[in-house]
C-alpha cells in the first residue's frame, strides 16, 4: 500500500545530486561526445540464461551435500551470484536494456525466476529513481539511509555498554547466518533487544519519503513467478537445492552480505557534497556489471554498464573519486566497529532522541 509519504515528493533535488549534475554539464562541455553514450543495451539480456545456469547448477551440485557445505557454497559462492543478477535490476529500473514496457516486464521477470524477490525487485526500482537518484545525502528523503532512531539506540549502547553492544553484534551475526535469518528472523528479535538494552526508541516515527511504490496489479505477476520458480527448483531438484538458494538471497541481503553490503558502504561517503559518490575500479565489476562505476552512473544515469568505462577514460579529471576501501575493507571495518553507519551525515553528530520520541517539532538537520 502506498504511504502518504510516498505520494508526497519533496520539491527540488539535494545538493548532493545536483552536484552529479554539475558533474555531467563539466564532462559534456570538455568533451561533447559523451552526449552520445546514453541509450540501452539490449545484449544484456544474454547475461539472465548464463545466470540461470550457473545458479541453478550450483543449486544441483550442492543438493546431495551437508547442510554445512549448502551453507558454505551459499556464503562464498551464492550470494555472489545472486548479486551478480540482482546487479541487473539496477540496469532495468533505469531503463537500460529495453526501454518499451513489454520487453521490459519480459526482462525483469526473467530476473525474478533468477532472485525469486517476490516484487521486492519493482520496490527496488521505484525507490531507487524517486529517491535515492534525487535525494543522495538526505536522510529524509533518500530511502538508502539507515533509520535514525535505531542507529543512535546502537550508538547509545556502543558508549555505554560496550560489552553488550559485541554481544549484539555477535547474535546478529549469528541469525544471519542462518537460512532466511536475516529475512525472518532477526527483524522479529533484535529490535526489541536494541530497544531494551538502550532505553530509546528504535524507529523513526516522523514520516520519510522513500520513493513511489508499485499497486498490486504490477506485483501480481514478479509474485507468480517467484513462487513458480521456487515450486519448479523444488520438484527438480529437491528440498535442499532451494535451500540452497534461499540461504544465498538470505546472505546477500544481511550482514553477512560482503560484496553488497560492502559494495554499499562505499559508495557514499554521506558528507562530501563536492564528490559525493566514490567508484571502486577493478576486476570485481566483471561480475557486478560495472556497479562499481558509481559515480559515473549517477553523473550520467541514463549511460548502461557497458559504457560507463568510456566515461572513466574520457574524462577522469571529472571523475576520480575513487573509494578507499575494498568491498571486504568495508565490510569488515562496519563489522569490526558494530555496525557503523552505511552514510555518514552531520546529523548523527547531534541526539535525536526527542524526534525518535515522537517530537515533530525537531526534524533531521
Amino acid at each position: 500500500m502506498t504511504t502518504q509519504a510516498q505520494l508526497t515528493r519533496p520539491k527540488g533535488i539535494s545538493p548532493q545530486s545536483r552536484r552529479h549534475n554539475e558533474m555531467r554539464k563539466e564532462a559534456l562541455a570538455v568533451h561533447p561526445e559523451l552526449a552520445a553514450l546514453p541509450g540501452t543495451q539490449p545484449l544484456t539480456t544474454l547475461a539472465l540464461p548464463v545466470l540461470l545456469a550457473v545458479h541453478w547448477s550450483i543449486a544441483w551440485l550442492v543438493s546431495g551435500q551437508p547442510i554445512w557445505v549448502i551453507g558454505l557454497t551459499a556464503f562464498l559462492i551464492g550470494q555472489l551470484v545472486y548479486h551478480s543478477a540482482a546487479s541487473l535490476i539496477h540496469e532495468t529500473c533505469h531503463k537500460l536494456v529495453f526501454r518499451d514496457r513489454a520487453p521490459k516486464l519480459a526482462f525483469d521477470l526473467g530476473l525474478e525466476f533468477i532472485l525469486t524477490s517476490y516484487g521486492k525487485q519493482l520496490t527496488y526500482q521505484r525507490q531507487h529513481v524517486t529517491s535515492h537518484h534525487p535525494f543522495v545525502g538526505d536522510y529524509d528523503n533518500d530511502y538508502e539511509h539507515e533509520d535514525l532512531c535505531a542507529l543512535q539506540a546502537r550508538f547509545a549502547i556502543g558508549r555505554t555498554h560496550p560489552v553488550l553492544q559485541k554481544l549484539l553484534t555477535a547474535l546478529t551475526l549469528f541469525l544471519h547466518a542462518l537460512p532466511l535469518g536475516s529475512i525472518f528472523i532477526a527483524d522479529k528479535i533484535l529490535p526489541p533487544l536494541y530497544a531494551k538494552a538502550s532505553g530509546r526508541p528504535v524507529r523513526d516515527p516522523q514520516p520519510r519519503f522513500t520513493g513511489t511504490s508499485a499497486t498490486s496489479t504490477e506485483m501480481r505477476p514478479y509474485i507468480v513467478v517467484s513462487a513458480l520458480s521456487n515450486i519448479i527448483m523444488l520438484v527438480l531438484l529437491g528440498p535442499w537445492a532451494l535451500l540452497y538458494h534461499l540461504w544465498s538471497l538470505s546472505f546477500f541481503l544481511g550482514k553477512l552480505g560482503i560484496s553488497n553490503l560492502g559494495q554499499s558502504l562505499t559508495e557514499h561517503p554521506g558528507d562530501d557534497d563536492v564528490n559525493p559518490t566514490r567508484s571502486t575500479y577493478g576486476p570485481i565489476n566483471w561480475l557486478l556489471f560495472n556497479t562499481g562505476y558509481h559515480n559515473e552512473h549517477h553523473s550520467f544515469p541514463n549511460v548502461p554498464w557497458t559504457r560507463l568505462p568510456t566515461l572513466r577514460r574520457t574524462a577522469p579529471e571529472v571523475f576520480h573519486a575513487e573509494a578507499e576501501r575494498s568491498y571486504l575493507g568495508a565490510w569488515w571495518d562496519h563489522v569490526r566497529q558494530d555496525f557503523t553507519a552505511s552514510r555518514k551525515l552531520t546529523l548523527h553528530d547531534k541526539d535525536h532522541l526527542a524526534r525518535c520520541q515522537g517530537d515533530k517539532a525537531t526534524p533531521a538537520e
